[in-house]
């Protein structure tokens, strides 16, 4: 299997010390401009997987669509979809209906491991939202009831 796929990289100054969070999902920091870690699981406004590992102040690099390395949280099977899995930025497979859905795993992963996911993100706010895993990360899907 091919690795990581840069489609969309953007920098971001850190607000907080993220040297130790590669590869973890990264959420809106408190103030304009800055990204930090999840409060925890199911977290809203992410902003993509971090690539490198930046301290408070410096600029990081954050992929927001592509094929990206990310930290398993819990088992994943291949084509499952995912979301922010706790506080360290892990991600796990998507049980939630609000919260951020990240994109789909490439690969199968245990808890701790470093896999490839396919990062395609939605915010999930509301109800009715389902999602199913599938054999291929492009055949992953979402329906809602109409309002």
């Amino acid at each position: 299997m091919a690795g990581p796929q840069t489609i969309l990289p953007v920098s971001y100054e850190a607000g907080e010390d993220l040297s130790s969070s590669q590869y973890r999902a990264i959420v809106v920091g408190a103030s304009q401009g800055l990204i930090a870690l999840p409060s925890g699981a199911n977290a809203s406004r992410f902003q993509g997987i971090l690539q490198d590992r930046p301290v408070a102040g410096e600029s990081g690099e954050v992929m927001k669509l592509g094929i990206s390395r990310a930290i398993a949280v819990g088992t994943i099977a291949n084509g499952d979809p995912l979301e922010i899995g706790d506080a360290a930025g892990g991600v796990k497979s998507l049980t939630s209906g609000v919260g951020s859905y990240l994109g789909t795993a490439e690969k199968d992963a245990i808890d701790g491991e470093e896999f490839l996911m396919f990062i395609c993100p939605v915010e999930l706010a509301g109800t009715g939202i389902t999602y199913s895993s599938s054999s291929s990360s492009s055949s992953s899907s979402s329906s809602s009831s109409s309002q």
